[in-house]
């Protein structure tokens, strides 16, 4: 069973949270959809690690809605249920999957036959589009944090919704650190991050929507060093302020 149907579960029974599920459906990256789907999105990609086909006469979906499957073994729970819609093609990153949603779909429903606790759906508006692009922004700066990717100051520069803590003035929260030594301003690039470090932190009583170009730039502010990104009690990403004006130089 996959990951993300853990999560889903976890979900209905009330032990998880929206932004839970949200991360695990884009972190997931072995969805299938319907190929005719893909094929509309995806026009350059040619072959998928799998194609699994369908009958051809069945239920399909609805005018505008799109089913996705969590594994081949969701597809063929869909197919027993008598489901038909050609083909299904995977494995595809949630990172992409979520992000080719447009106007077209006006639902997106996973796993349609699978165990109601296994399923999640949602119907798709601009307010929605615009929360997942939110989400894949985020999770592509952590991938390039983690991995110290190429592109990360590009990441880095086009990422248009860091998620900084203020404190009770309404001033970003800024930590002392010892190593580098130095005042750092706080910054998160998903909300759960930005949620599990307020649980830690009393001294942080709300938080704000800042775009790259501000928050690097409150780095030149006197007293300040830096900025620390995604901090946890074990780990975190420090940009000193060279850095921090590096990434500057890349929006300008």
């Amino acid at each position: 069973m996959a990951a993300v149907t853990g999560v889903l579960a976890d979900y209905a029974r009330g032990e998880a949270s929206e932004s839970d599920v949200v991360r695990a459906l884009l972190a997931h990256d072995g969805w299938y959809a319907p190929m005719l789907w893909l094929s509309e999105v995806f026009p350059d990609r040619k072959v998928y690690d799998s194609m699994i086909p369908t009958p051809a006469l069945g239920q399909a979906p609805a005018p505008g809605q799109l089913w996705v499957f969590t594994d081949a073994e969701q597809v063929a729970a869909a197919i027993e249920a008598g489901s038909a819609f050609a083909a299904a093609g995977g494995r595809v990153r949630g990172v992409e999957l979520f992000g080719a949603l447009g106007h077209a779909v006006s639902q997106i429903q996973v796993n349609p036959a699978g165990l109601a606790e296994h399923g999640w759906s949602v119907g798709i508006d601009d307010a929605v589009l615009d929360f997942l692009a939110r989400w894949i922004g985020a999770l592509e700066v952590e991938t390039a944090l983690n991995e110290s990717a190429d592109d990360l100051g590009e990441r880095l520069a086009g990422f248009q919704h860091y998620v900084v803590p203020v404190d009770d003035t309404g001033r970003p929260r800024v930590v002392a650190l010892l190593k580098p030594p130095g005042n750092y301003v706080m910054a998160f690039t998903a909300p759960d991050l930005y949620a599990a470090h307020q649980k830690r932190d009393p001294g942080v009583t709300g938080a704000a929507d800042m775009p790259a170009a501000t928050l690097f730039e409150l780095a030149d502010y006197d007293g300040v060093d830096g900025v620390v990104l995604d901090m946890k009690e074990s780990d975190s990403f420090i940009l000193p302020q060279d850095l921090c004006s590096a990434v500057l130089k890349l929006i300008a």
